[in-house]
């Protein structure tokens, strides 16, 4: 019971995704980065991968997890409401997104140049 933590403790993480889960349902939380899952509303049962124990959590209440830990999540007779927090992209979303944009542009160019171009190009 020691991973429990209040949710006043949380660090200023910048992601916050919010995750309704309706009663009698269960859903699979993995982040790439780990992060924090913290209980808006209900009571939540939290089973996570490699862990013998299972976790109940009660409004307020969080429970951080690891870089790609399987955590599942679900209320025993009840819809809940959570929140995951996660720490934010060292290059931001928004960057990622462009960049590879512009790799794609790149590479239809070159597929669409002739092949006499392309072997000019390799060559120097």
């Amino acid at each position: 019971m020691d991973r429990i933590m209040q949710a006043g403790e949380m660090r200023a993480q910048e992601r916050c995704e919010e995750l309704c889960i309706a009663r009698g349902r269960c859903r699979l939380v993995r982040h790439a980065q780990g992060g924090l899952l913290g209980v808006l509303e209900g009571r939540v049962l939290m089973t996570v991968e490699g862990d013998a124990q299972d976790y109940w959590l009660e409004p307020g209440e969080a429970l951080p997890f690891a870089p790609g830990e399987r955590v599942w999540i679900g209320g025993w007779d009840e819809a809940v409401r959570c929140e995951v927090r996660t720490p934010a992209s060292p290059w931001g979303e928004g960057r990622v997104l462009a960049w590879l944009v512009g790799l794609a542009a790149l590479a239809v160019r070159m597929v669409k140049r002739p092949a006499r171009v392309r072997l000019r190009a390799l060559r120097g």
